[in-house]
Formats: C-alpha cells, sequence, structure tokens
C-alpha cells in the first residue's frame, strides 16, 4: 500500500512510486521521461513510410545523418514517436499507412500487375524480402547474428508471397463481381426514369437489364443529373432518331413505314366531341386544337394520295400516313404543347400523344423487317425504346413542378429527410447520416440515409461508380498484399499492422519501468550494455545508450525479456541517497514507529544527512541535496510528527 506524503509537503509523482527528492535522494538513472508529442501530420507521413519496404530504415538514416546520431538511436527515437503516434493521432497514421499502400501502385500506374497467381506470389516475395532487409539491418546493427539476419529476410519474402497470393485471388474475386453490380446498376437506371408498372412489367429480365444499360451508355442516366437533364437529352436522342428514320422518304411505301390514318383520327374526333359539347372557353380552345390535328393528319394524307406512293384501292379517300410524316407534324404540335417538358397545351399535347402512336405502331410493324437496312432498323430499335422513356421522364418532371413527388425514404425520418434540398444528391445525403450518427442517434442516421438507398437514379450511378472503379482497384491488391504480408514481418521491431486491435494500442502506450542493469536476472546481457556505453561521456550519454541496448534486446532476444520482466518485478531494494525509489509493497516496519521506510528513524536521531559529493559528468547538474549539511529542520519536524500520527494509528487498529 503506497503512502500519502502529500500533506507533509512531497511532490507528486507517477503512480506507483514517491518522490523523496525532497529527503535529498537523487533521480534514478534510467527513469524514463515522457514521450515527446508527435504531430497528426507527422503520424500521417511515418504510417506511409512504414508501409514502405526500407522505409524506417531509410527514415532513421537520414535522420541520423542530419541530426549527426547513431542509427540505433533514432531507430529508437522513431519507436517512441510511432508509439506516441499510435497514442494520440491514430486516425493519422491509418490514413498515412493507407497511402503507403497505395502509392506504389499509383506511381507504376498498374503497369506491373500479375496476371497469375504465380506472378503474384513472385512479385510479393520480392516486396516482403525488402521488409526482411530492413529487419535484418537492424538485427546486425544490434549485434545480431548473420543467421538471424538472413532468417529475417527469409520470414519476409515468405510473408510477401503470401500476402501477394492472397491479395491475387481478392483481385479475382472483385472483378468477378463486376458484372452483377453492372446489372444492379443497370436495372436501378431503368426504374429511375419514371416508367410506369405496365413498360416495366412487359420486360423480361434481359429486356430490363438492356433498357437501363441503353440509358447509362447514352447519358441520360449519369452522376448528378437532373430530371430536366435527362429529359432534355433522352428526347433529342429520340428526334435524332425520328430524323434518321423519316429520311427514307420515297422509300417509305415500299419499306411498310407506315400506318393506318382512321385509329388515329378516331381518338382525336373523342376528344374533339368531348370538348366541343361544352361552352368553356379553354374547352372551346382545346376542342379547335383537336380539330386541326385532325385536319393536318388528312393533308398529310392527300399528298400520299397524289403522289401515288401509298396503296390507295378506295380512289380517293386517303388511308395511310408515313413516318417521316408524322415526325413533321410532332414537331410543329410539340413546340405548342410544351415548354421544358412541361405541359402548357393540353390539346395539341393530346395531338402529340397520337402523333407518336401512330409513330410507334409504325416501328412495331417493320422494325422485324429483313428489308430494312442495318442503321434504319437500329434507329428504330432507339426510337423505339425512348419512346416510354421520353413519356416517363416528362411525367416524373410535370410532378416535380407541382411539388406531388413521393419524397424518397424509408419511415417518418427517411421521408423528413429525403425532402430536404440536395438530399437526392448521395454525397449530401451521407453527410447529414454521419451527421446524425455523430450526435447519438443511429436509428435516424439509417432511417436518413434510405434517402438515397431507395433512390433508383442515385443508386443506379452508384453502382456504377463501383463497377467502374473496380477493375483499377482489382489490379493494385496483389502488390498491396504483399506489402501488408512484408509489414507484418516488421513486428518484432515496434512497427504497426495497418489494421491493429486496442490491445496493441493499449501496450504501446504503457510507459516501460526503469532498467536495473546491474539485476541478476540481467548479469547475462551485462557485458552487451557494456560495450555498448563504453563510449559514453556522461550519465546522459550512458542512460541513453542503456536505452537502446534494451531496446534491441527486448525485440531481438526472448530470453533477455523474459529476465527483465523478472528485474522489474523482483527489484534490489537501494538506498535513498543512492538514487533508489522505493517500491510499494515494501513491508518490515521500524521499531517505534509505524512508518514501513528504514532508516528514517536513524536519520531523525542523527540529523546530518552526509552524503559523498558527487564525481564530476557523472550526476545531474542540479539537485535538491545540501552535502555536508544539517537536515532540513521544519521538514524533520513535520515527518516526525507524520510518523508518530501512524503509530497511533497502527497501535489503535484491531490486532
Amino acid at each position: 500500500m503506497a503512502i500519502d506524503f502529500s500533506q507533509i509537503g512531497a511532490t507528486p509523482v507517477p503512480i506507483g512510486k514517491m518522490d523523496f527528492t525532497a529527503l535529498g535522494a537523487i533521480p534514478a538513472v534510467g527513469t524514463e521521461e515522457p514521450t515527446d508529442e508527435t504531430t497528426a501530420l507527422g503520424a500521417a507521413g511515418r504510417g506511409a513510410v512504414s508501409m514502405l519496404p526500407l522505409g524506417n530504415q531509410a527514415y532513421s538514416a537520414i535522420a541520423g545523418a542530419v541530426e549527426k546520431e547513431p542509427y540505433l538511436q533514432e531507430r529508437q527515437e522513431l519507436e517512441k514517436e510511432t508509439q506516441a503516434d499510435i497514442a494520440s493521432h491514430e486516425p493519422s497514421r491509418l490514413a498515412g499507412q493507407a497511402a503507403g499502400l497505395v502509392a506504389p501502385a499509383v506511381l507504376t500506374g498498374g503497369a506491373a500487375a500479375p496476371a497469375t497467381l504465380g506472378e503474384a506470389a513472385l512479385q510479393g516475395a520480392g516486396v516482403g524480402a525488402g521488409f526482411g532487409a530492413g529487419n535484418a539491418i537492424d538485427t546486425l546493427a544490434a549485434g545480431g547474428s548473420g543467421a538471424k539476419a538472413a532468417g529475417e529476410v527469409a520470414l519476409g519474402a515468405g510473408l510477401g508471397a503470401a500476402g501477394g497470393a492472397v491479395g491475387q485471388k481478392l483481385a479475382g474475386a472483385a472483378e468477378s463481381a463486376v458484372p452483377g453490380i453492372e446489372n444492379f446498376a443497370a436495372k436501378k437506371a431503368a426504374q429511375g426514369v419514371g416508367m410506369g408498372s405496365d413498360e416495366l412489367g412487359n420486360l423480361s429480365q434481359q429486356e430490363l437489364t438492356d433498357m437501363g444499360s441503353m440509358l447509362m451508355d447514352k447519358g441520360i442516366v449519369k452522376p448528378g443529373a437532373s430530371t430536366q437533364e435527362m429529359f432534355d437529352r433522352a428526347k433529342a436522342l429520340q428526334e435524332n432518331y425520328g430524323d434518321q428514320i423519316g429520311q427514307i422518304g420515297s422509300k417509305a411505301g415500299e419499306l411498310g413505314l407506315s400506318t393506318d390514318i382512321k385509329p388515329l383520327l378516331d381518338s382525336l374526333d373523342s376528344k374533339y366531341q368531348a370538348a366541343s359539347a361544352l361552352q368553356n372557353p379553354d374547352e372551346m380552345r382545346n376542342a379547335l386544337f383537336y380539330k386541326k390535328g385532325m385536319a393536318d393528319i388528312m393533308t398529310m394524307a392527300r399528298q400520299n394520295i397524289s403522289t401515288g406512293v401509298a396503296d390507295n384501292p378506295e380512289g380517293m379517300v386517303p388511308q395511310t400516313i408515313y413516318f417521316d410524316q408524322l415526325q413533321r407534324l410532332k414537331k410543329s404540335y410539340g413546340n405548342s404543347a410544351f415548354m421544358n417538358g412541361t405541359v402548357k397545351n393540353p390539346a395539341a399535347a393530346d395531338v402529340y400523344s397520337a402523333l407518336s402512336a401512330g409513330q410507334k405502331s409504325i416501328i412495331n410493324k417493320a422494325v422485324d423487317n429483313p428489308n430494312l437496312p442495318g442503321e434504319l432498323r437500329d434507329a428504330m430499335a432507339g426510337y423505339s425504346q425512348l419512346h416510354p422513356v421520353v413519356d416517363g421522364l416528362q411525367d416524373v418532371l410535370g410532378r416535380e413542378r407541382a411539388g406531388n413527388m413521393p419524397a424518397k425514404g424509408f419511415g417518418m425520418i427517411g421521408k423528413l429527410v429525403g425532402q430536404l434540398p440536395g438530399q437526392d444528391k448521395p454525397v449530401i445525403n451521407a453527410l447529414t447520416s454521419l451527421g446524425l450518427l455523430g450526435a447519438g442517434h443511429p436509428l435516424w442516421a439509417l432511417g436518413a440515409a434510405t434517402a438515397t438507398l431507395q433512390n433508383p437514379r442515385a443508386m443506379s450511378s452508384i453502382a456504377q461508380g463501383a463497377a467502374n472503379a473496380i477493375p483499377g482497384i482489382a489490379e493494385k491488391l496483389p502488390l498491396a498484399g504483399a506489402q501488408v504480408g512484408g509489414a507484418a514481418s516488421a513486428q518484432n521491431m515496434g512497427e504497426t499492422k495497418p489494421i491493429s486491435s486496442g490491445g496493441t494500442i493499449a501496450a504501446a502506450s504503457k510507459t516501460p519501468a526503469a532498467l536495473d542493469v546491474n539485476h541478476p536476472a540481467l548479469a547475462p546481457w551485462r557485458a552487451v550494455f557494456d560495450r555498448n556505453a563504453a563510449s559514453a561521456k556522461d550519465a546522459g550519454e550512458l542512460q541513453k545508450s542503456q536505452a537502446v541496448t534494451d531496446f534491441i534486446l527486448s525485440q531481438r532476444d526472448p530470453a533477455y525479456a523474459k529476465a527483465k520482466q523478472e528485474s522489474i518485478d523482483k527489484p534490489i531494494p537501494t538506498k535513498m541517497a543512492d538514487g533508489g525509489v522505493v517500491p510499494e509493497d515494501t513491508t518490515g516496519k521500524v521499531e517505534g514507529f509505524g512508518s514501513t521506510l528504514e532508516g528514517l528513524h536513524s536519520q531523525l536521531e542523527n540529523p546530518t544527512h552526509e552524503a559523498p559529493a558527487p564525481e564530476p559528468e557523472k550526476l545531474p547538474t542540479t539537485t535538491t541535496q545540501r552535502f555536508h549539511q544539517p537536515f532540513n529542520s521544519d521538514f524533520a519536524d513535520k515527518l516526525r510528527a507524520f510518523l508518530e500520527s501512524q503509530k497511533e494509528k497502527d497501535n489503535a487498529e484491531p490486532r
């Protein structure tokens, strides 16, 4: 049990130790100092370097050359900085490690991507050997054997080969998933253009996929496109196909590109009769448009009689109209019917729809005609595919402008978020979800995310983007796997794997106990400490030398690590004047006092604290000791009173 001396003026110290500098004690040589703070940017840089073969070694060598410090000292300082990075800037370090993984593949541009599993393993072995060579350098620098260094290289090569092979397998699995992702994107694209259930229900799975692929290939459905932009693009393409079909001209009759005008006239006549029966000015104006539409259709059909192109057995009565004629009428009535996709004249829009239905019937009849030229057949197929797309987007555009478009999203939160501006864009919606998650509302965040998950256009763009990116990422996986495998071989030099656990971080952040190189358990390695410290000129250099030697031996020699732990668990008692630290578990009371601190009683009886003068450059330059001076009487009085109170408390406790 630790004793609290703060009430008599003692200085607070780290947990597990007591500070007796006020009594003249000297801090023990080897006492650790707090690790210097690091920056997020520095943590990212060190993380990136750690994922490169020989990266840490090159970093330490360059730093040592600049600062004129030994390599091993710089290597230890890098390890301390790494521990501080893990404790204080782990996200930045992980980001740097990710950058270190990507950098080699990006710099090579994927040119060295292996084609087979064997090539990936061979490439990985080379990368892993680079990491192993770094370990070998550290081993030899610390006085290790050549055999152990060779083993380090072999281990790195083996782990790198395994990592490269695993990366190649993952790359193959990722590439095999691309077709499925593309099909998903195509289906979502087809669902995102406002086509009704009748149109979608009549399509087979393959036709649905082909429809979605066409919409993405032609740039109708693309990331960030608004409904207006999609409608304008689809309508322009449809009109272009219509113009191509209309250029057939005089060959329309022999190719069968005509339709009976009776269904068109009957459709418009029924609307005309209904509108003309009313006196409402709007209905009367609509009736006028229906009448003009029928008249224009008849005019076009009569031209076919005069040219003798049409098959007209009943003489002067017009019966057929051609695709190019319907196209001309559509352009004319389209200008009157719509403005930016919105209906401005319902009657003109009805005439436009009747003309489109006539064109659709011509295409349905002629698309399988083997006598049609290939370009004309393709134009008809494109026109036929775009017909429901244009109608669907026009309907969606109108509902958006009228404000009655249902919000995307599931549940109350999803629908509320879906109605907010910009939530149809995945990036903005993701930020909204993350904000709710950060505020401590995970279920709200999930609900908000459904505004994207239930948006077919957004999901189509996301899926297609993933499908496009996977091949480029897959070709870099073998090299990245080799780096991860090679970096794993550097774990015994204090490196951190890209995916670290909480236990690793916690262990790295703990401060090691002070080292007693004179402990009997460390006797087999005392010669190593002495040899490495031979050039030390003062206590500071001695401490650094011992710390570096301890670091290297701890990483390389399991027997030393075990002995070191024994020296920490069973320390040798030392005198305060020699700079010792009294452990918490000190027992054995001094007769006549309740204190567990042996020697204080005799010191109080003879209050002259004698200690030898420090040898030059062997002890710290500043000290609180007063050599050959009477002990501070005020502090002695406080300590005596404290110990007597401890004695009374101990005597009062039941035995």
